[in-house]
């Protein structure tokens, strides 16, 4: 058979294929889990959207109450507002009023995974002191059932069911013919048995991308998920082209058992055990192996840590000392004021500072683990082109741990900040307490609220990755403290490479 003659082979496969109803019927199983899966991820975001703007809100909320008040005290008035709720003052608005919250808004890919969303908050609230053990505290996770069954979304759909409808359409190629004798009439026909086959599988090829991509792009359009791209077209072809490549290795599985003669029955058994292996087996124990190698810092010693600087900040004698050293290194004139070490709001400061200290070395395990992990997970991942897809889709949606590592220590950087901002305005009103009002109920030393400094969310920056089977993707910006993991099995297997709880 000439060269030129195989399209007309391939065309009569590609039409026995599409005339097949457990064809049709696979794909439109999947279909509708691709569109299930994009809706999920759409009222996914819906949600981070909200409670983004509902912060928004609550900040604008405490900065308009702040500012009724302070026109409410700038008048001589018998009431007595007590100085830690004092809007009018650094200290009471820092303490009481202010709402201010880190927030990491979806980008325009965020229906294609949810990754470790479940358990990293989009949205956090900055506090100071004692309740600053990790930077992630102030969140709720939710019905620990749900957390072990894993979100549906689109990535869990492509990574572990896609594979399955190639199987299902590819599986028993040649095999299923081979148990009927049909093969023995293809053997007297003029047909190379390579060109038979090539035909057989490039058809279902053919078939499976065209179904699987194309069904991916109409589930984000009717999810709504292909808005406001400008920017990201070329990050969503390559992601295309990605998830053929996958398609395609899987098609590729499919032909190389084939070619193994053993029948239908046991090129099935065989597929899924390759399918196991590959998308829950092998990401298990590279999941394990790098506890192994980076294990995680204890949460319960920082924990225990936390306490111990309360409790000995809160002893009388030793709280009294670390106050007086604190003052010592940055409030002037501590020596000829020794009052200043009795002010509430110098102890405050001063414990808030030494609370930090305390811990420091816990959060720099963290960081540590977090660099350990990344350089793992980066070499560990290439095992499976399972895992490469799904730290893929992860990175593309914004997802991943590495975009959750840099969105804490944004919000970390952004509290240290918030106190560089509120700090020397306390120490002046502390070391000059002058009243602005007389017989004003508050202090009225404070109303530069549109100055109080911003959280700046960040998006992800186009990058190169590699994708499955060598595709290159520009995915997330990964910074250099990236944690990276491996994707979870959604009640079949859960492997994190680093995880926040």
């Amino acid at each position: 058979m000439s060269v030129a003659r195989f399209p007309r082979l391939l065309g009569a496969e590609l039409r026995l294929v599409l005339r097949e109803r457990l064809t049709w019927a696979i794909l439109a199983v999947l279909f509708a889990a691709l569109c299930l899966a994009a809706w999920t991820g759409a009222e996914r975001v819906a949600r981070e959207r909200t409670a983004i703007a509902a912060a928004a809100d609550d900040s604008a909320r405490a900065i308009r109450e702040a500012r009724a008040a302070h026109e409410r005290y700038a008048r001589p008035s018998p009431i007595k507002v007590n100085y830690w709720q004092d809007p009018t003052d650094a200290f009471g608005f820092m303490t009481y009023f202010l709402a201010a919250y880190a927030v990491k808004p979806p980008p325009p890919l965020a229906l294609l995974a949810a990754g470790q969303s479940d358990v990293q908050p989009a949205v956090t609230k900055v506090s100071f002191g004692f309740s600053t053990v990790f930077d992630d505290t102030a969140y709720e996770l939710g019905s620990a059932a749900r957390l072990k069954l894993g979100p549906f979304d689109l990535a869990f759909v492509l990574v572990y069911l896609v594979p399955l409808a190639v199987i299902a359409l590819a599986g028993t190629r040649l095999s299923a013919e081979q148990d009927a004798g049909i093969l023995r009439m293809i053997a007297a026909q003029p047909v190379g048995p390579l060109r038979v086959a090539a035909a057989k599988f490039g058809a279902v090829a053919l078939v499976a991308v065209t179904g699987v991509v194309g069904g991916t792009g109409l589930a984000l359009v009717l999810a709504g998920g292909l808005r406001q791209l400008a920017g990201w077209e070329t990050t969503l072809a390559l992601l295309a082209a990605a998830l053929a490549t996958y398609v395609l290795l899987w098609v590729a599985a499919c032909a190389l058992v084939a070619s193994l003669w053993q029948g239908a029955v046991a090129a099935l058994a065989i597929l899924v055990l390759a399918w196991a292996g590959i998308t829950v087996v092998l990401p298990t124990g590279l999941g394990i192996a790098l506890d192994a190698v980076a294990p995680m810092p204890s949460r319960i010693a920082a924990i225990d840590a936390s306490r111990q600087a309360q409790a000995l900040f809160s002893t009388g004698e030793k709280g009294a000392r670390i106050t007086a050293a604190w003052a010592a290194r940055n409030v002037p004139d501590t020596a000829q004021r020794p009052d200043l070490v009795e002010a509430p709001e110098i102890k405050r400061l001063a414990r808030d500072a030494f609370y930090d200290e305390a811990l420091a070395d816990h959060r720099e395990a963290v960081r540590e683990h977090a660099l350990a992990a990344s350089a793992w997970s980066q070499h560990l991942a290439l095992l499976s082109p399972a895992t490469i897809l799904a730290i893929a889709l992860e990175t593309a949606a914004g997802t991943d741990a590495g975009r959750h590592v840099d969105f804490l220590t944004a919000g970390g950087t952004y509290r240290r900040q918030l106190r560089a901002f509120f700090e020397p305005r306390i120490l002046a009103q502390a070391m000059n307490p002058v009243p602005v009002c007389a017989g004003c109920p508050a202090r009225l030393n404070f109303d530069a609220y549109d100055a109080v400094p911003a959280f700046a969310p960040s998006m992800p920056r186009a990058r190169r990755a590699s994708g499955p089977g060598g595709a290159r993707l520009p995915l997330g910006r990964r910074p250099a403290a990236d944690r990276a993991r491996f994707p979870s099995a959604h009640g079949m297997a859960v492997v994190m490479l680093s995880h926040q709880s």
